[in-house]
C-alpha cells in the first residue's frame, strides 16, 4: 500500500474512537484500559466495514493531511505504551506484595494501606491516560476543519479549494485553460421543508455522486457551503467547458434521487468563469457568483458566465 493511501484509514479511524468515545464520555469519568482497547477494535471493524463497501474513496484523499494524522496516531500509540507499561508494573507491586507478606500475622492494616497506596497509583495512570485521550480528540477536531474532504458528500471542502487555487495562482503563468463552475440545487430550502432534512443530505449526496461520475480524472469537485458546490476543470477550452455544465444539467433534470419511495426533483443553476492571470481567489469567487445570480434570476436549471 503505497503511503499516501495510508491517509484514509487513519482519518476514519480517529473520527470514529472519538464517536464511540464520545457516546460513553457522558457516562463516566474515567475509561478502563480494556474499554479503551474494546473501543480501539470497534473503531477499527468499522474503518474496514466501510471500506469494504467502498464508502471509503483512496482516491480522493492523496491530498489529505497523512503526515498530522500520522503524528496522532503514533502520540496514541505511545502514551498507550507507556500507560499499559506502568500498569503492568503496578499489577507486579501487588503480586510482590502478596508473595512477601509470609509473616505468621498478617498487618492487615498495612496492607491495606499499601493496596490502597497501589490502587491511587493505578487510577492516576489511567487518568492520565484520559488527558491525553482528550488532548488527542481536541487535535483531530482541529485536523477535521482543516483536511480536504466534505464528510456528507466525500467532496472536496472549501479549505481544500483555496488551497488549490492558491497553489494554481502562485505559478507565473496557469499553463493551460481553467474554468470554474459554481453550482447550486434550485429550491434546496423547499425540499428540506417538504422531506426533511434528512432528505437534503440525500439530495447533496446524489449530486456529489453525479458530478463526480460525469467528470473526467483531472477535474475537482469542492463543496463551497449549504447547497453549492465548485467545479474545476482542467485542460479544456470555454466551449468544452460548456459542454460540461450542460451535461450535468441535463444528468440533473433526468435523475431523481429516491427518498422514502418518493422521487425528488432537483435542477441546477450553475456560474461559469475563466481563470486568468492576476487572478484572487475572491474575485474568482465573485466572478463565479455573479454569474450563478444570473442564472437564478433568469429562471435557474441554466448556466450563465461571467468573464
Amino acid at each position: 500500500m503505497e503511503y499516501n493511501q495510508t491517509n484514509p484509514f487513519l482519518f476514519h479511524f480517529c473520527k470514529e474512537l472519538s464517536i464511540h468515545m464520545e457516546s460513553i464520555s457522558n457516562l463516566q469519568r474515567t475509561i478502563e484500559p480494556s474499554e479503551f482497547a474494546e473501543l480501539v477494535a470497534t473503531a477499527t471493524h468499522e474503518v474496514l466495514e466501510a471500506y469494504a463497501s467502498g464508502e471509503i474513496d483512496l482516491q480522493a484523499y492523496r491530498d489529505t493531511a497523512a503526515d498530522e494524522y500520522k503524528v496522532l496516531a503514533m502520540k496514541s500509540i505511545d502514551s498507550y505504551a507507556i500507560t499499559n507499561e506502568k500498569i503492568g508494573k503496578i499489577s507486579e507491586e501487588h503480586a510482590d506484595l502478596l508473595e512477601t507478606n509470609n509473616d505468621s500475622l498478617i498487618n492487615f492494616e498495612k496492607i491495606t494501606e499499601k493496596f490502597n497506596d497501589i490502587q491511587t497509583h493505578l487510577s492516576d495512570e489511567v487518568m492520565r491516560a484520559n488527558e491525553v485521550i482528550h488532548t488527542l480528540l481536541e487535535q483531530v477536531k482541529t485536523l477535521e476543519v482543516k483536511t480536504s474532504l466534505d464528510p456528507l458528500t466525500k467532496t472536496f471542502n472549501r479549505y481544500a479549494l483555496h488551497e488549490h487555487i492558491r497553489t494554481i495562482l502562485e505559478k507565473e503563468t496557469l499553463g493551460f485553460e481553467i474554468f470554474a463552475l459554481m453550482i447550486d440545487a434550485d429550491n434546496f430550502k423547499l425540499i428540506n421543508d417538504q422531506f426533511g432534512h434528512i432528505a437534503g443530505d440525500k439530495v447533496l449526496i446524489f449530486l456529489a455522486k453525479l458530478f463526480k461520475k460525469a467528470l473526467r480524472d483531472g477535474d475537482r469537485v469542492y463543496r463551497f457551503g449549504g447547497e453549492e458546490f465548485i467545479i474545476l476543470l482542467n485542460r479544456t477550452d470555454i466551449e468544452g467547458a460548456r459542454l460540461v455544465a450542460e451535461r450535468l444539467l441535463t444528468l440533473c433534470r433526468s435523475n431523481k434521487p429516491l427518498f422514502q419511495n418518493q422521487q425528488i426533483s432537483v435542477t441546477l443553476s450553475i456560474g461559469m468563469t475563466q481563470l486568468k492571470e492576476g487572478d484572487t481567489i475572491d474575485s474568482i469567487i465573485e466572478r463565479s457568483d455573479a454569474a450563478l445570480y444570473k442564472a437564478k434570476n433568469n429562471g435557474k436549471d441554466r448556466l450563465e458566465m461571467e468573464f
